[in-house]
């Protein structure tokens, strides 16, 4: 076990994509200020530059006004899929409460987002209306000393995170995965990884955007995928 140096992994590129440099730092303390109550503080730490390429509606809606706490976005998960062997996966990591081993159709969905109380990074919350189950988790995304995206989920699992602008798109791609304990970081193995994820915001107008989830194994193929349309509300206000 390591305090939380920087791990060299090869870094895969979506076609077309510009991509973050950098890889995670010495600890999770941000260069950038040392909070923001503006969630899109983040995205503009991540992308330095390249946040001008981002569409101007994904750029609004990481922004919060004046005296909301939080982004909350609604809508409906389409499609929740899992191979037998992606639900027996996340069975076993059922304690962190990652991924669903759900399969069904036009799921409602919420996603909640606030900015962290210290440091620069946002805390988010997904809750899927299951017939059966409220299936809801919740992890931690803040900027490493490098720059680069890192996120927290619970039971100790954590990802590095790449960033790609695409036209009408902001990708979000894995860059490797370790377990996190009390400031300090375990590499966790290529053959041990979950797969490769990719999350794909689409935005389709000012008020609506779709989002999709893809996790590929490099040995067993795909695992999991997630797609649907969602909105932006109001937020709650302090």
């Amino acid at each position: 076990m390591e305090l939380l140096q920087p791990i060299d992994l090869p870094c895969e590129r979506i076609e077309g994509a510009t991509t973050a440099g950098g890889l995670a730092g010495a600890d999770d303390k941000p260069r950038g200020p040392a909070a923001s109550h503006d969630l899109a503080a983040l995205l503009r730490a991540v992308l330095g530059t390249r946040w001008s390429l981002l569409h101007p509606h994904i750029q609004a809606r990481f922004e919060l006004p004046p005296g909301q706490a939080q982004a909350e976005y609604v809508g409906n998960m389409h499609q929740v899929r899992c191979t037998r062997l992606g639900g027996v996966f996340a069975r076993l990591i059922r304690y962190a409460r990652v991924l669903p081993h759900h399969n069904a159709d036009e799921v409602p969905f919420r996603f909640d987002v606030k900015p962290m109380a210290r440091g620069l990074g946002w805390i988010k919350t997904r809750t899927y209306h299951f017939v059966d189950e409220v299936f809801s988790f919740r992890s931690r995304m803040l900027l490493g000393e490098n720059g680069q995206l890192l996120e927290h989920f619970g039971g100790g699992l954590g990802m590095r995170v790449r960033l790609e602008v695409l036209p009408n798109r902001l990708v979000f791609v894995d860059d490797g995965y370790f377990l996190h304990w009390r400031g300090l970081r375990l590499p966790l193995p290529k053959p041990f990884w979950p797969g490769r994820f990719v999350l794909v915001h689409r935005d389709l107008d000012a008020e609506h955007f779709e989002v999709s989830i893809d996790v590929s194994h490099p040995w067993f193929g795909p695992l999991f995928h997630q797609d649907g349309s969602f909105e932006r509300m109001g937020g709650r206000v302090d």
